[in-house]
């Protein structure tokens, strides 16, 4: 009777412990984005919303996410609000730190970008682009993260979108 209890405790932990660690999440978020450059001239700031899928695991400090997102930029004097949305593929690499709630990580990818007005006063253009950026993973009671990303994208179309975010 003890080894059938230890054996349904073994198990019990391995799988609560294989389920704490999810290799595939979802993540859900939103904030500001900050044009840069050339694209500040024509937009004010604006916000944007993300969803995505990430596949990561504990033992392994290299992950992968695809991240759709909307962006709304206020389009200044008299001008139409900018939209541009993404879909990108990134790769992300987590900075080992042990008894921590944060999880600090590098990011960057690849993606297409489809620029438009909010108002169709304008053809909707798709260009490419890359970004980049720093974040930290945190668990204060639930999983989250925050980030900052630069995306620079074809035609000198430059913005900053900080994420608050939570991963489900």
């Amino acid at each position: 009777m003890t080894r059938f209890v230890s054996l349904v405790a073994i198990a019990t932990l391995c799988a609560t412990s294989a389920l704490a660690q999810r290799p595939v999440t979802l993540t859900l978020g939103g904030g500001g984005t900050f044009p840069v450059g050339d694209l500040a001239e024509g937009a004010d700031p604006g916000w944007h919303a993300l969803a995505g899928l990430q596949i990561s695991t504990l033992m392994q400090p290299i992950g992968i996410r695809l991240d759709g997102m909307y962006h709304r930029f206020g389009g200044g004097d008299d001008a139409p609000d900018n939209t541009i949305t993404t879909a990108t593929l990134n790769f992300s690499y987590r900075l080992p730190l042990t008894n921590s709630p944060l999880s600090p990580y590098v990011i960057a990818g690849w993606g297409a970008h489809s620029l438009d007005c909010a108002d169709d006063a304008c053809d909707a253009d798709l260009r490419y682009g890359w970004n980049a950026g720093l974040g930290t993973k945190f668990n204060f009671g639930f999983r989250g993260f925050l980030e900052a990303r630069f995306h620079g994208v074809t035609g000198k179309v430059r913005y900053v979108p900080i994420t608050f975010g939570l991963i489900l």
